[in-house]
């Protein structure tokens, strides 16, 4: 399904835009393309993250004898943590086959438990253990993004990003209870350099704010080594990384840009603005 997901991005994103691009400048410009505004500017994006975790529990036989067999359960859940990002935006020249480019830095919580009950089964003796380990790592991360909007109304869009993350531990607070037998057991490296995908569904509220919620996971692990489509491994179960993000992203007006001078037709005054340009 992510591969799927992959190529459909892809495609969409070398698609040359000639059918695309006449129907779209029918509508008026997301980011305006006749100078009204800068071609860079800022935005932030508070959100949260989530760790998607497998749907089902993974069961393996640790070890067994002649008479013995001992096997393990992990129960993972993923939880919810805290995410705020901030960056530059940087606006192409002739938005065919992208609209814009960002660069940003954030802050990335991710948070999950893994319940482990393991039965040791010995003659006809049952003797069930269980530990509980729980994880909320600190990240502080750089990203980059290409962009692209694919119209759907005269001031809504769809946007399609393709981008790198490298995320830094900045702390942990991973833990265990109860009796895990084996311990912590693996967590990913204070470096994390990730390739990730980002749909979100836009809207220009007014003629310099465009505000863009949108669902960003990881898609392949630089490192650590890639176990799975971008998915990190916690204990003894993977999850993968979710974050949902609101972008509020500010267009600026071009130094020295003004509307047209009022002209008279037929004795009345008209006076034109340029959608939200005007001083």
């Amino acid at each position: 399904m992510i591969r799927l997901f992959i190529i459909i991005l892809l495609v969409l994103f070398a698609i040359p835009g000639q059918a695309q691009r006449s129907n779209q400048r029918k509508r008026p410009d997301i980011i305006p393309l006749e100078g009204q505004a800068k071609r860079g500017g800022f935005y932030f994006a508070p959100g949260v993250t989530f760790t998607l975790p497998r749907s089902k529990d993974r069961e393996e036989v640790v070890a067994f004898g002649p008479d013995t067999t001992f096997s393990a359960v992990y129960d993972p859940h993923g939880r919810p943590g805290l995410y705020l990002e901030a960056g530059y935006f940087y606006a192409t020249r002739d938005p065919v086959i992208l609209d814009y480019w960002d660069f940003g830095l954030a802050y990335k919580n991710l948070r999950g438990s893994e319940t482990d009950t393991y039965t040791l089964v010995r003659n006809d003796t049952t003797t069930v253990f269980t530990g509980l380990n729980t994880f909320a790592e600190q990240f502080i991360t750089l990203h980059v993004n290409a962009n692209k909007f694919i119209q759907t109304g005269n001031y809504q869009f769809i946007q399609l990003s393709l981008g790198a993350n490298a995320d830094y531990r900045l702390g942990s607070a991973n833990g265990s209870s109860g009796t895990p037998l084996f311990g912590l057991g693996s967590v990913p490296p204070n470096l994390i350099t990730q390739l990730h995908v980002k749909v979100g569904y836009g809207f220009k509220v007014t003629g310099n704010l465009l505000v863009i919620p949108a669902l960003e996971t990881p898609v392949f692990n630089i490192t650590p080594k890639d176990i799975g489509a971008g998915q990190l491994q916690w204990f003894n179960s993977r999850y993968r990384p979710l974050i949902l993000s609101v972008r509020f992203l500010f267009l600026r007006a071009r130094d020295g840009f003004k509307c047209p001078p009022p002209i008279k037709h037929n004795a009345k005054e008209k006076t034109y603005r340029q959608d939200g340009y005007h001083n």
